[in-house]
């Protein structure tokens, strides 16, 4: 997989990362860190995956997950105004802005559900870009319910998520509250679409096991 953000390229597969001055060195754990940071885009990854990756078996300071994040800004930045890595307080970190995703994963990559609307069994599936969520129509992310038009709302999923009702008859809730404009959403907000009700969730967050009931 190759991967081009700004003028930076990284090849996955030889552990290659060339800029504009030519090849850019990196100690293999920063490797590591970098490559799981562009695996997991646009969504955060937390400190405990990234020892969980990195180091497996041997436990480190958080200054050491600091120092890997720094080695990687020095290398791929390359004097821009803000910073490829941003830090998420209180999760890790996350790589941001437009990447260019090539060979032969990306296309299960691009398919692959970047978030979900759930209720009970039913899991929607929702793509990175525009989801238009609707009923009865090939171009949209269908629901069946008779409470949901056509063309409903619409979810757009990047490095932020936003929701926005279309003219609905019935109306999109985010929270137990009409939308009027769009909004951001959040992991685990509620979202009613005319009568259904869904839980929203990234594809990325760790759920707990539940237990099974005898």
């Amino acid at each position: 997989m190759t991967y081009t953000f700004g003028s930076v390229r990284v090849d996955a597969d030889i552990h290659s990362i060339v800029g504009p001055a030519g090849e850019v060195r990196l100690t293999r754990k920063a490797w590591e860190l970098l490559v799981l940071l562009l695996e997991r885009r646009p969504n955060a990854v937390s400190k405990a995956e990234i020892h969980a990756r990195v180091w497996p078996e041997t436990f480190v300071s958080e200054s050491s997950v600091q120092s890997l994040v720094h080695e990687i800004r020095r290398a791929i930045d390359l004097g821009a105004a803000q910073s490829w890595i941003r830090t998420v307080h209180g999760i890790g970190y996350r790589f941001c802005g437009p990447v260019a995703a090539t060979g032969p994963a990306a296309a299960e990559e691009s398919q692959r559900p970047s978030a979900w609307l759930i209720a009970g069994s039913t899991r929607v599936a929702l793509h990175a870009g525009e989801n238009i969520v609707g009923r009865g129509s090939d171009d949209v992310v269908e629901i069946e319910s008779p409470t949901i038009s056509r063309h409903h709302a619409r979810i757009v999923v990047g490095e932020s998520v936003t929701i926005e009702d279309l003219a609905s008859k019935n109306g999109t809730w985010l929270d137990g509250e009409r939308l009027g404009a769009p909004r951001l959403l959040a992991d685990g907000a509620s979202v009613r679409l005319g009568s259904v009700c869904l839980t929203f969730r990234l594809a990325s967050q760790a759920r707990p096991t539940e237990s099974a009931v005898e």
